[in-house]
């Protein structure tokens, strides 16, 4: 059973990162456990796979194209273009076994399962908050989450399967906790006065805070740094560089950022985003209100003022939290969590 081959439908970007990252990453742990996994993309483009260049890449074309069509109620007519783009493209398939397996993220939405009517999948979803994206008010049971091919869900947090527990009381669960390179994002105590923050996360709010906080003047001593376009390595140098770092997790599926920030002994400060609940403890981070833009820069200038008066006190900190993440969020339990995972799967074919 662990040689049925399992088709990781995945979208095409040119740099993984999110969930798309995840999603590398599980089919090579499931490859390096005698699993017989691929990542499935459209099409076949020079610069694909040169970021994890030991994962096994597949592709086809149609199937994708279908995929992503899967909610347009729409008939689509295709053009002598069209017609001539997907033979060529369909050049570079490869072809689907019958028995073969797939796992779907949640983006895709309700009728993605339509696609493959013959095939068991599983879904893995990584933000329980999208489960209902593309549905309306005319809300039909006949769902992917209930369908009879569907073999379980996939998920990362507590309050995703709190979520999943109200929504569908029925359906087969399994929690993977997420996991950090703890050699990459290791803790530091030699601190800057660093508050660093992620801009892609909900850039409405932080352009607010940190403008009034500079507005303010009282924090004229700190370096705000924005942590984008950078590798784990460059992400990690500048965390442990960081006493501070801001959380603007938006409806999480869990949210790992915070947890590698926590990890290189950052004090985090911000909104848990509901999925983060279970990992902001009071002990070494300080939870904000979702969208309580005032509360969140008195806490941010009450915390800077308290490390000006007792900076070992957030060294104290700061290692506990590091600690806590190893415990927790370690790529070794991400593995077992995973391998466990998908033995109770396999057991269902």
């Amino acid at each position: 059973m662990k040689k049925r081959k399992i088709y990781f439908v995945c979208p095409s970007v040119s740099v993984p990162f999110g969930g798309i990252k995840q999603i590398y990453k599980y089919v090579n742990i499931l490859n390096n456990h005698g699993y017989n996994a691929t990542v499935l993309l459209k099409k076949k483009r020079k610069r694909d796979n040169i970021w994890y260049r030991d994962t096994k890449i597949s592709y086809h074309y149609e199937l994708l194209k279908n995929i992503e069509n899967s909610n347009n109620s729409k008939e689509r007519k295709n053009s002598f273009y069209e017609r001539l783009k997907l033979f060529y493209n369909n050049l570079f398939s490869h072809p689907i076994e019958k028995d073969a397996l797939f796992v779907f993220p949640e983006i895709y939405g309700k009728s993605f399962h339509k696609t493959i009517p013959n095939h068991q999948y599983v879904i893995l979803n990584q933000n329980c908050y999208y489960t209902f994206q593309g549905y309306g008010f005319d809300y039909n049971e006949k769902n992917p989450y209930l369908d009879k091919n569907c073999l379980g869900t996939i998920i990362a947090s507590e309050n995703a399967q709190k979520y999943f527990n109200v929504a569908f009381p029925t359906l087969g669960l399994y929690r993977v906790r997420l996991g950090i390179d703890t050699h990459i994002f290791s803790f530091e105590n030699k601190k800057k006065k660093k508050i660093a923050f992620m801009p892609r996360k909900l850039a409405e709010d932080s352009l607010q805070v940190i403008n009034i906080l500079k507005a303010r003047k009282k924090m004229d001593a700190w370096e705000f740094f924005p942590i984008d376009n950078m590798d784990e390595q460059e992400v990690a140098k500048h965390l442990k560089e960081s006493v501070f770092f801001l959380s603007f997790n938006h409806r999480e599926g869990f949210g790992l950022p915070p947890i590698e920030a926590m990890s290189c002994g950052c004090f985090v400060i911000g909104y848990s985003g509901q999925g983060g609940k279970e990992y902001f403890k009071e002990e070494f981070s300080c939870l904000v209100e979702q969208g309580n833009i005032i509360d969140f820069v008195e806490k941010i200038e009450s915390h800077a003022l308290e490390y000006y008066e007792n900076p070992t006190l957030f060294s104290e900190k700061g290692k506990i939290a590091s600690q806590f993440v190893m415990k927790n969020y370690s790529l070794e339990n991400e593995t077992q969590d995973w391998i466990s995972a998908w033995e109770k799967i396999i057991s269902q074919c």
